[in-house]
């Protein structure tokens, strides 16, 4: 059974184009909340950390969740309840960033 791959939930090639979009969607919302940071070191305007902040929350930590809770075994309800609860944070802080200007 070396070499050979067995998957659930759905043929190899699909499976494997998820986790190529999955770790996609990793890297650049990395890369966008680095830059928002970098922004903000550069200028000091709070705007850009709220902003930075904002990103993280709404797409970097539920996808970390979506992985670590999956691992550890969590109820997938408490996991979608997670995944919510942040991206909410994340909208919200985003929303009130443009709005308090």
């Amino acid at each position: 059974m070396i070499g050979q791959v067995s998957v659930t939930g759905g043929s190899t090639p699909v499976v494997l184009s998820v986790f190529a979009l999955f770790a996609a969607s990793l890297v650049l919302s990395v890369l966008v909340t680095y830059r928002f940071a970098r922004g903000y070191l550069r200028t000091g305007t709070r705007p850009l950390l709220q902003l930075a902040v904002g990103m993280l929350l709404l797409a970097v930590v539920p996808i970390l969740l979506r992985v670590s809770l999956t691992t550890a075994g969590i109820d997938s309800n408490m996991r979608i309840l997670a995944t919510s609860v942040s991206e909410l944070f994340g909208l919200l802080t985003i929303l009130y960033t443009i709005y308090d200007q």
